[in-house]
């Protein structure tokens, strides 16, 4: 069985290797294990917190694999961005000049350096092992962290932004880093990554240009990256759109990955879950649906699963697998939302 769960300090060392394999642009899972000890100790005080509104919390959560005791992927919730550092990003804007006496009109499409989605709760750190991309797993991955925000929704922004990963080849190289970041930070990516976690960002506000990028003087190999998420992120932003997601014109800065956003409200996993009971343990009970299921409690733990639901009495029947997954017993309340199709 897979299990989505809080991420623990005990998980380090294999969250540590998951994250060598995670490949380039995944800024929030580093190759660096001090740090990423560093963001599982803010996780783990976020935890113990009982916020009234979205703060200076992080969630880190991993996906493990119950029969080999493997954690094979990790999801995190960063509840506000912009308090710790500066949250930056390029706006994807049009420009137009208008020459009445030539009766020229022209549209230019230009990239502007803005913090405007300071404030938000962004879902980051998603990375699921290739041989486990299958069987609903990053669907789990993605969506259960929607059921956690449904339990706790004082915890989060109105807003929520996810920024997918942008194109790079096997090698790691970033057309758009390549022809933008690299002639005003004079660094490999990797290091201007890191230094996003490493220091307050200031490097970004004296290095970064402080007047528009126009699209069109950039080289094509460049232009063609902008907005376009990498290969890999592809599956979490179809997820994330059926969900309720949109581009909103904003890019990384650095490899210009697409931002995408959604209010909390319109999120479908938060409004269409329900509370109910659990009314019994039976593992002779079949249903051919399978839900996305959580329990109740700051100690989350989800999954996927059958189970019997009765609507009339928001009761239901599960397997033991699924109840000690997740430490559930008759009578607890779980969080489910179907996986059917609407």
């Amino acid at each position: 069985m897979m299990l989505f769960r809080r991420a623990h300090d005990a998980d380090l060392d294999q969250i540590f290797l998951l994250a060598k394999e995670s490949g380039i642009g995944m800024t929030t899972l580093p190759k660096n294990k001090t740090l990423l000890a560093q963001r599982l100790h803010w996780s783990t005080l976020s935890y113990q917190k009982n916020p009234v509104q979205a703060g200076n919390e992080y969630y880190f959560f991993v996906l493990e694999d119950t029969e080999s005791k493997m954690i094979v992927g990790t999801s995190a919730i960063e509840a506000a961005t912009g308090l710790r550092a500066p949250f930056y990003s390029y706006k994807v804007s049009n420009h137009t000049r208008v020459c009445p006496s030539l009766h020229l009109h022209n549209t230019h499409e230009t990239l502007y350096l803005v913090n405007d989605n300071e404030g938000c709760s962004e879902l980051c750190t998603l990375f699921l092992k290739p041989q486990y991309r299958k069987n609903h797993n990053g669907l789990l991955l993605s969506k259960a962290r929607f059921l956690f925000m449904a339990h706790a929704p004082k915890r989060f922004s109105s807003k929520v932004i996810a920024e997918l990963r942008g194109t790079s080849d096997e090698q790691g190289r970033s057309p758009f880093w390549e022809h933008v970041g690299a002639h005003f930070f004079h660094m490999p990516f990797e290091k201007a990554d890191e230094l996003t976690l490493l220091t307050d960002k200031q490097f970004i506000a004296d290095l970064m240009p402080k007047h528009p990028l126009y699209i069109s003087l950039l080289p094509q190999e460049a232009q063609q990256t902008i907005g376009i998420p990498h290969a890999s992120a592809m599956p979490a932003m179809t997820i994330l759109l059926k969900e309720g997601f949109r581009y909103n014109h904003y890019i990384d800065i650095f490899d210009a990955g697409p931002t995408i956003e959604a209010p909390i409200e319109h999120i479908q996993s938060i409004t269409q879950s329900m509370l109910v009971t659990v009314s019994g343990i039976d593992n002779h009970k079949k249903s051919p649906i399978h839900y996305l299921i959580s329990n109740d409690a700051i100690d989350f733990r989800a999954t996927i699963a059958p189970l019997s639901l009765d609507k009339e009495q928001q009761a239901c029947i599960l397997n033991q697998d699924t109840a000690t997954a997740l430490q559930v017993s008759p009578g607890d309340t779980i969080r489910i939302r179907s996986l059917a199709p609407n």
